[in-house]
């Protein structure tokens, strides 16, 4: 009787893990992106904002966190306007050199490298 329990409760856990991946899925906005540092220096901060005139970066994307030389992240982009998908990205190095990536298309890319 043991291992008729089992299976359910298998079978249940193999559903809410499905059902949590579809979710994930279908939250995913087309401007999510991974930011790949391909530089030879660390990354500390990484804004976006809207193409455009402005000077609106709004919060550093990666906080507390860091991203070493070679290595990517998986931004959830969540500061967007609807219809809009050019972008510009600025990233600040640990070396304190600054970079803009301006008027990407982050709804037609969805990896974006700083070198």
């Amino acid at each position: 009787m043991v291992r008729w329990l089992g299976l359910p409760v298998l079978a249940l856990v193999m559903v809410a893990a499905s059902l949590a991946l579809t979710t994930r899925e279908a939250a995913a906005d087309p401007r999510d992106f991974t930011l790949v540092n391909a530089s030879a220096t660390t990354v500390t901060h990484v804004y976006v904002q809207e193409t455009g005139p402005g000077d609106d970066w709004g919060d550093d994307i990666l906080g507390a966190d860091v991203l070493p030389a070679g290595s990517s992240v998986f931004i959830y982009f969540t500061r967007f306007t609807p219809d809009n998908c050019f972008y510009d990205v600025r990233v600040v190095s640990a070396d304190g050199s600054e970079a803009e990536l301006v008027g990407i298309d982050l709804c037609a890319t969805d990896t974006i490298t700083y070198s």
